[in-house]
């Protein structure tokens, strides 16, 4: 396999990390967690940032995946996983970019995430 095919199936892969399924997957994680104060915060924020997703042209992956850095770092409260998911968070907007996403949506999708997460924290 050519290094250029590699560099864009493991950008691929860490895009996943923000995608709808991935989504679900943690969320139905927490729903095993027993602590519906926290599974609220997922899916309000969730609910918000889709929301948003389906009226403008934001970038999904950012989005959705800082939901869930925001609220897996807040239950977690631990700085190495708190350094690791950044890390990988940081490695999935490098991807979009390598990937020739749209730099602005993928900005619009960071702060629809953020804004999400900021919202369903407040309401919860």
């Amino acid at each position: 396999m050519e290094k250029k095919e590699i560099l864009k199936e493991s950008a691929r892969d860490l895009i996943a990390l923000g995608s709808i399924p991935f989504f679900i997957l943690v969320l139905v994680r927490v729903v095993m967690l027993g602590k519906p104060t926290y599974f609220w915060q997922f899916a309000i924020s969730g609910l918000i940032f889709l929301g948003i997703w389906f009226l403008t042209k934001i970038d999904l992956y950012a989005g959705l995946a800082l939901i869930i850095v925001v609220f897996t770092n807040f239950y977690y409260n631990d700085i190495l996983y708190g350094v690791f998911s950044i890390l990988a968070y940081l490695l999935l907007l490098g991807s979009l970019i390598y990937l020739k996403t749209n730099k602005k949506q993928v900005f619009f999708g960071v702060l629809s995430g953020g804004i999400s997460s900021l919202i369903a924290y407040i309401i919860i």
